[in-house]
């Protein structure tokens, strides 16, 4: 699938920006993994310093789809470190953006993956299981739904609610 850049996107989609059918996410997000554009369906999750459920939907094969993890916004801990990586590559996964933040940087950034996170923090998380899969989450100023679509570039991110022609 050709990667439809965000900006040309803003451009023609200005009905859409103005409904709030399409949204920029703020730009507080780090890149990181080999690939610098990626889109897909997005699934969701929400946990705070415990990624138990991040391996789990990882674990489950991705078909193309971004992980969308709100994190809380944490700094004290990674929720996302290269094992996590490459198992997304293996899954299938195109991206995992992330309200929160990674480690093993050099790991991620081998990965055939994108990923956009806060920042990095050598810390693991806990492991308790706590969490919840396919709920809404607000990151960077806007709801993200389970079943929206991603379009992530250099320029910045974009949800939109239905996929956007290229």
């Amino acid at each position: 699938m050709a990667a439809l850049a965000t900006a040309e996107a803003c451009d023609t989609n200005a009905a859409l920006l103005a409904s709030g059918d399409l949204r920029v996410l703020q730009p507080t997000f780090q890149i990181y993994g080999q690939c610098r554009a990626f889109s897909g369906s997005i699934v969701t999750l929400k946990v705070f310093e415990d990624n138990v459920l991040v391996r789990e939907l990882l674990e489950i094969r991705g078909e193309g789809r971004v992980l969308v993890i709100d994190g809380g916004g944490s700094m004290r801990c990674a929720l996302v470190g290269g094992n996590l990586g490459q198992l997304a590559q293996n899954m299938g996964w195109a991206g995992i953006v992330l309200n929160g933040c990674i480690r093993d940087v050099d790991e991620i950034n081998a990965c055939d993956i994108g990923v956009r996170a806060l920042a990095s923090n050598p810390l693991k998380s806990n492991k308790k299981g706590i969490g919840e899969k396919h709920v809404p989450v607000y990151i960077a100023g806007t709801w993200i739904r389970d079943g929206e679509w991603l379009y992530a570039d250099s320029d910045g991110i974009l949800v939109s609610k239905s996929e956007l022609s290229i």
